[in-house]
């Protein structure tokens, strides 16, 4: 096991693009063989679109310059959107609820325009961080339907039956079907 430097750093790496086999294969090589250990990916496919985040520490022999033009050439070959981005260290732990508890709401309805914009402008009105968030249209029977799922942390000094009103009314304003638990 390769010892990572004593520097705290870490390299924030996102890549977007037409989505097609071995993309995952191409990045993760050019990381590894420019001595980056690979701390958390988080990766998708929208309608045909790869977008892709990926977190790495340096190891001991690494370089930032050598890792980003490896990178950039990788862009290059496969038409993709590449982006490096150092993370400094103090701030890196994003954002700090504080004392809170995590909560799952899932949104059902008819699509329509707005319908992310109502439910996230109460979360933020209130403090709420959204961690995760998921929405497409799936088929439920014979009808299809806009599904949103977000896992949001929530401030224990809020006051929960407030939010889960506040929640349940707009839903009912737009009509859909607001629903939250852990």
């Amino acid at each position: 096991m390769a010892k990572k430097q004593a520097m705290d750093r870490l390299v924030s790496v996102s890549v977007m693009g037409d989505d097609r086999p071995g993309i995952v294969a191409g990045v993760s090589k050019v990381l590894f063989e420019n001595a980056c250990n690979i701390e958390v990916l988080s990766q998708t496919v929208i309608m045909g679109q790869f977008a892709m985040i990926v977190v790495v520490s340096p190891l001991k022999g690494s370089k930032t310059e050598a890792l980003e033009k490896a990178l950039e050439k990788l862009a290059q070959e496969m038409s993709l959107e590449i982006h490096v981005r150092l993370l400094n260290p103090e701030e890196r732990l994003g954002f700090d609820p504080g004392e809170a508890e995590s909560f799952v709401i899932t949104v059902r309805g008819a699509d329509r325009p707005g319908l992310v914009y109502a439910i996230t402008a109460i979360l933020a009105e209130q403090g709420i961080n959204i961690t995760r968030l998921g929405a497409e249209v799936v088929p439920v029977g014979q009808q299809l339907e806009y599904i949103q799922i977000y896992e949001v942390d929530i401030p224990r000094a809020l006051d929960f039956a407030l939010i889960q009103s506040a929640l349940r009314n707009k839903g009912e304003e737009i009509g859909v079907t607001v629903d939250i638990g852990r």
